[in-house]
């Protein structure tokens, strides 16, 4: 009892297994593997086929363009921005929920253009089968933890009503609907 109650005021560290555990159950971001770009791409495509999706990916030519884009990212950090004629290299990150070791519950693809720019949350997703779990809210507030310090912000069509949802119990707020139905939300710096 003495050592629960130790470990409780802070006087005690947690064993190894009990942090590991923590994190497991808590999870948390962290930087994509190589081989998690297929599933964010299969959830891009899926998202596609709904017009949910920020990408037109509806030829091989275009995923495969979007692949290197997220390899890119995931290897330099850099996001690969269309800006007037050129390309501009944006902060990229591309980020993973998971249990332990498993595959990614979901993903996100965040960018901007300097260190002063609120981070843009350009596509998320849980996949299928762990929807409907609170997932989207853990990934999206674990997303304000991992990129403390700046805003965020995110815009999607006003049909993803899943995604507003864990957008709305992360703490975004709505900022507006454009004519197109495309709804704005941002929230605001965290810090650690």
């Amino acid at each position: 009892m003495l050592r629960t109650l130790k470990r409780l005021l802070g006087g005690e560290r947690a064993s190894p297994p009990a942090r590991q555990a923590g994190q497991a159950l808590g999870g948390g971001l962290a930087a994509a593997r190589e081989e998690d770009i297929q599933r964010f791409l299969d959830a891009a495509c899926r998202a596609d086929e709904r017009n949910q999706a920020p990408w037109v990916l509806r030829d091989e030519a275009r995923i495969e363009t979007l692949r290197r884009s997220l390899e890119f990212t995931l290897h330099r950090g850099l996001w690969l921005q269309r800006e007037a004629q050129g390309v501009a290299h944006w902060q990229g990150r591309l980020l993973a929920l998971r249990h332990a070791d498993g595959p990614p519950l979901g993903m996100l693809l965040a960018c901007r253009p300097d260190d002063e720019a609120a981070w843009q949350l350009r596509f998320f997703y849980i996949e299928p089968e762990w929807q409907g779990s609170g997932h989207g809210a853990r990934l999206l507030m674990a997303a304000r933890r991992s990129l403390s310090g700046s805003p965020l912000q995110v815009r999607l069509p006003v049909s993803c009503k899943a995604a507003i949802n864990s957008l709305e119990a992360a703490g975004f707020q709505h900022m507006h609907t454009d004519a197109t139905q495309v709804a704005s939300f941002e929230a605001p710096a965290e810090w650690h």
